[in-house]
């Protein structure tokens, strides 16, 4: 009886391990891919339309795969700006832009284990980053 309640528990720990392990390698694929995109947006970024243009396109370039390279990102969004605060994907003072956001907000990773024992049927794992064209001078 023992042995079936520890087998029991031991599976449900290892459950929860490979779950969360999942997670976490999902969220770390995510913030490398928007990390990698808000720093090629921002290399784009010269004060005109078409270094907007040029911005996009560089986020699309970029290898758009997720949890495990089996899933492509939905939604990502590319958000420009004159500061941190405030940002719009169409900005109207192209020259102000200085800053770009990349978000991924709508990757839902399937949960295995965890929805056995009543937990949710998935996690959503969005990840976000800024890049500005010269932090430091910026930053002054």
């Amino acid at each position: 009886m023992a042995m079936s309640v520890c087998m029991f528990l031991l599976l449900a720990v290892i459950g929860l391990a490979f779950d969360l392990g999942r997670v976490y390698i999902a969220r770390n694929e995510a913030q490398v891919f928007v990390d990698a995109a808000s720093l090629a947006a921002a290399q784009q970024l010269d004060g005109t339309a078409s270094g907007l243009d040029r911005a996009r396109a560089a986020v699309q370039r970029l290898p758009n795969r997720w949890n495990l390279g089996t899933e492509p990102f939905q939604g990502v969004q590319v958000e420009f700006g004159p500061d941190s605060e405030h940002l719009d994907a169409k900005p109207r003072d192209t020259a102000a832009v200085h800053f770009v956001r990349v978000t991924a907000p709508d990757n839902h990773l399937e949960i295995l284990f965890l929805r056995a024992v009543g937990g949710p049927d998935s996690f959503t794992v969005p990840a976000q980053a800024m890049a500005a064209t010269n932090p430091v001078r910026l930053a002054e």
